[in-house]
């Protein structure tokens, strides 16, 4: 049976949630300090399209949307009843509905596995061929992101650091750039980067970038009539090293994802060996170029 409210209470609730302008205004200013702007302005979009569940207690809507779109509308509504203080409610409806926050079963993960168009070496074609219609300051960018493995955005912030702040921000001995540094662009409330490992010649991609904003990259693209596929950048990254015996492990760490087992918790502790990534990444760089 839905979350019963008064009426009294879902008539307050509904003034506040569909009428109060200034709390969506104010509400848009909280999620710029925990989330990037694109992502601010998605977890708005879904938090006003479904803020009656909130009110209502009634998730059956939700149900019905693909995994990834219910991904995405749970993690608004958590955002919004964190910010009405009404999280304790919003915990009864995962409880009652019996949402989940996986959007992964087993087959699909094997089904995406062995999907040829997303595949390793269609991935690098698509990367060659968007680099080649790209005026280059554009393609260094994607170059740029498969070899340090990087979020778009956080490619994009990084290669100003490189061109602005590169003194402070690599680290000439052991050739790392030291995103920690800078908590407020790469140490987010989900997405996380704390170390790149790199060479002169990705260094050098960096320059010869253009000072570009992911929405920037995406709007030029799809002028060159091809899909924006940026994601693949980061795969690529992943698997070359993967398939090239790096371990999962710290490719993790490369990515800037927390380890999830026990075992990389608490008992794995590797010498993350610098030189034998670079010539990995050089040997990716071959790949690509």
């Amino acid at each position: 049976m839905p979350y019963q409210v008064s009426q009294e209470s879902k008539l307050k609730n509904k003034i506040i949630i569909e009428v109060d302008d200034n709390l969506w205004k104010n509400y848009k200013s909280y999620l710029l300090t925990i989330v990037n702007k694109h992502t601010a302005n998605c977890r708005l979009s879904y938090s006003k399209r479904f803020a009656y569940i909130l009110v209502e207690g009634d998730a059956r809507d939700i149900l019905t949307l693909s995994n990834d779109k219910r991904i995405h509308v749970m993690k608004s509504l958590a955002t919004l009843s964190k910010y009405l203080g009404c999280y304790d409610v919003w915990k009864q409806i995962i409880e009652r509905y019996q949402l989940k926050w996986s959007n992964e079963n087993s087959l699909e993960c094997f089904n995406d596995i062995r999907n040829n168009k997303t595949n390793y070496t269609n991935m690098i074609s698509w990367l060659k061929k968007t680099c080649s219609i790209l005026p280059k300051e554009y393609g260094n960018v994607l170059l740029y992101c498969s070899l340090t493995g990087l979020r778009p955005d956080e490619a994009c912030k990084s290669i100003q650091l490189i061109n602005n702040d590169i003194d402070n921000y690599l680290n000439r001995e052991s050739m790392t750039l030291e995103h920690f540094k800078y908590p407020d662009i790469f140490i987010r409330r989900t997405k996380k980067a704390y170390i790149s490992i790199v060479t002169e010649k990705i260094l050098e991609l960096a320059r010869n970038s253009g000072y570009l904003s992911y929405n920037a990259m995406r709007m030029r693209v799809r002028q060159n009539n091809k899909q924006m596929r940026m994601s693949y950048c980061r795969k690529i990254f992943a698997t070359h090293l993967r398939m090239n015996g790096v371990e999962s492990e710290i490719i993790d760490i490369l990515q800037g994802r927390a380890p999830k087992s026990i075992f990389a918790r608490h008992y794995f502790k590797p010498d993350i060996n610098n030189d034998r990534i670079r010539v990995v990444l050089s040997s990716l760089m071959k790949v690509i170029l």
